[in-house]
């Protein structure tokens, strides 16, 4: 196993420290101080060595001295240089912190600019990104707070990766090992078909709760139904014999109509009708074939005009339409090159606006709860934080600001792309257009010669109507017709007779008809009832089918929930974790949360208590990691006696007689535990 010990950690005028240097040796010490006289500060001094940030794993935290007023101190370097070692190798890393002064041209004196950081190991100086090569190439930063704060894992870490990082330290639960684990979840395999636990039971509360709609709907349809269907009883076999007899005694009465509409003397004038109206067809046909073959030829000339226009019209009206659309678009673009210049004209006044903002801050020099001046260095830090707030603030809007004036800019020159390329295709469809429009004139003079054609043919064929041979065929006509009408005449009061006698059978044929009609309806109903109540049985049983996979699933999450708990646990002494919350459903939500003996660590659980639990997950995870490295414990007072560990611990407690650190390392181990 790695093995990280902290020989010394020597801090200058760092947080107000002015010189101090913990000796530790590699071995356990403990720092005994009064509040505010910087035990937590080497903590602080600890990580900022390694990691740019606090004990708190904040980046931007007061690291420069300041004096009684509360102003900072110039011209100082803040120091932090630690002794280490690794494996049994040494190694010394040291961070100098400090200001920038620079002369500018033409100026006599020298003016602060910043602040620059210095970096060495083993006392070879190297930039920022070489020492970091170096402290990486010795543990990753996320691992090595995690071994040095008790307290990280608990209250720094968030939920979700302290719940990632004991699956890893313990491993999953497959899906199949839960399955394995109890006989009667051999059952999911039936039914999963290579779905996950949580696909299935998505599936399963889709398919219930569909099953439920339907289930709902069905009683209210059959209800529907019952009240539209009328309570009938008549003789089938009897009704469809009566409707046999009707139609039987209906055909033999159109029969009788027909023989007398069609007698013999009607039919023989019939006939010498449709003879003569044959030859004043053919008489016609004969007159005109010549002069109509020349006009139908010029009908097909005229259409064939017509629809040339028509073709030629409709693309004049596609290119205007196409034309009118690339007008819109052309106003369209010049608006939002509008729009957009005024944009982006709002944006360089914001940016100005934004840019001319300076730093404004009343330093609260009292507590505001006990009206007790409060500290310098901490007004002071409390106004150092608010100006970095203020100047970062104000870079990320300037940044803000300028990406938005850029992409504004950008769309722009892309509708000035779009205005020139509409203006070009307007241009195009007006050459277009023309050339269509003298096409369209082409076309109507064409026909209208053919339309004058046309005319003239027609008004050059012969009326056979005036021929003697016409007049005396349609003589004919008139006076057989004549004759028909005489016979017909005295058949119609026998006919009509007989339809009345008819329509009576017909009436009562429809009512009859009627009410086996009805009779059909309300088979037809029953028959939808019958199958609606199986289709509610079904309903049912797939519901219940779905109820016992459902009841399969929350025994699988029980089972793997016990498994899981079960093989983490295992891995820690004290600690245990909670990773299940039960919701009101019945279902569970996962969550991270570390107890002790049954209690939670964030609500109830004391100061010694939280330390000693940091400690066994400290130990597991060194375990996991293969290092130990040296534990900061503030607040170490709380605890009489630590949990055993394999790591170098370092204690940070409260005395009240300790007006300046004082530093033990051999501290006395008391019996009581936590």
């Amino acid at each position: 196993m790695k093995q990280v010990q902290l020989l010394s950690l020597e801090l200058t005028n760092f947080k107000g420290i002015k010189s101090f240097k913990l000796e530790a040796n590699g071995g356990n010490v403990k720092v005994f101080g009064d509040n505010a006289k910087g035990k937590t500060t080497l903590f602080d001094g600890f990580v900022w060595l390694l990691f740019d940030k606090d004990s708190q794993n904040k980046k931007d935290f007061a690291i420069k001295t300041l004096t009684a007023a509360g102003e900072e101190m110039h011209n100082l370097e803040h120091t932090v240089e630690g002794v280490f070692l690794i494996d049994g190798i040494q190694t010394t890393f040291k961070k100098i912190y400090k200001e920038k002064w620079t002369k500018k041209r033409g100026g006599a004196i020298k003016e602060f600019t910043g602040h620059t950081t210095e970096c060495e190991v083993d006392g070879v100086p190297l930039n920022k990104t070489e020492y970091n090569k170096k402290i990486e190439g010795i543990v990753d930063e996320e691992v090595f707070k995690l071994l040095t704060s008790p307290t990280y894992f608990n209250e720094q870490l968030d939920w979700k990766k302290r719940r990632a990082l004991l699956l890893e330290i313990a491993g999953d639960v497959s899906d199949e090992e839960v399955i394995d684990s109890k006989k009667e979840l051999a059952k999911l395999n039936d039914f999963l078909s290579g779905k996950s636990i949580e696909d299935m039971k998505k599936i399963i509360a889709s398919g219930k709760k569909k099953i439920n709609e339907e289930l709902e709907k069905i009683p209210v349809r059959i209800d529907e139904i019952n009240k539209m269907t009328p309570e009938l009883t008549i003789n089938v076999e009897e009704f469809k014999a009566q409707v046999t007899q009707l139609e039987t005694e209906i055909d033999e009465l159109k029969t009788q109509k027909l023989n007398v509409q069609n007698g013999a003397a009607v039919l023989e004038k019939k006939k010498q009708l449709q003879e003569i109206e044959m030859q004043l067809a053919d008489l016609k046909r004969n007159y005109e074939a010549d002069a109509k073959q020349e006009v139908y030829k010029l009908q097909a000339r005229v259409q064939e005009c017509q629809g040339n226009l028509q073709i030629v019209q409709s693309k004049l009206q596609q290119a205007q339409s196409q034309k009118q659309f690339h007008e819109n678009e052309f106003k369209r673009i010049q608006g939002d090159i509008e729009r957009h210049g005024n944009w982006k004209q709002k944006l360089t006044n914001d940016w100005y606006q934004v840019d001319g903002q300076t730093f404004q801050y009343e330093d609260k020099c009292e507590c505001p709860t006990c009206k007790q001046s409060l500290p310098i260095e901490q007004v002071e830090a409390a106004r150092n934080e608010a100006l970095a707030q203020f100047n970062e603030n104000k870079s990320s809007k300037l940044a803000e600001i300028s990406q938005q004036g850029k992409a504004v800019a950008a769309q722009i020159e892309q509708l000035k792309e779009s205005l020139t390329k509409t203006q070009f295709e307007m241009d195009s469809l007006e050459i277009g257009i023309d050339s269509i429009r003298a096409d369209l004139t082409q076309k109507q003079r064409e026909l209208e010669k053919a339309q004058q054609q046309l005319e003239k043919a027609q008004n050059s064929v012969p009326d056979v109507m005036q021929s003697e041979e016409y007049k005396s065929l349609i003589a004919q006509k008139e006076s057989i017709q004549g004759e028909i009408e005489q016979l017909e005449q005295s058949a119609y009061e026998v006919a009509y007779d007989i339809d009345k006698n008819i329509n009576d059978l017909v009436a009562k044929k429809q009512s009859i008809n009627a009410q086996l009609a009805q009779l059909a309806n309300i088979e037809a109903n029953q028959k939808r009832v019958a199958e609606l109540e199986a289709q509610q049985q079904q309903l049912a049983e797939e519901y219940e089918k779905l109820e016992q996979q459902t009841f399969l699933i929350e025994e699988f999450v029980r089972t793997k929930v016990d498994m899981l708990n079960e093989r983490i646990n295992s891995k820690f002494k004290y600690a245990r974790f909670k990773l299940f919350d039960v919701q009101v459903n019945g279902g569970l939500a996962e969550t991270c949360e570390t107890l002790f003996n049954g209690v939670p660590y964030g609500s109830g659980l004391n100061n010694a208590a939280k330390i000693n639990v940091g400690l066994d997950i400290i130990n597991t995870l060194a375990e996991h990691h293969g290092l130990t490295a040296p534990i900061f414990i503030d607040n170490a007072e709380a605890v009489t006696k630590f949990i055993d560990t394999n790591s170098q611990l370092i204690s940070l407690v409260v005395s009240e007689k300790d007006k300046q650190l004082r530093v033990e390392t051999d501290p006395i181990e008391l019996k009581e535990a936590i």
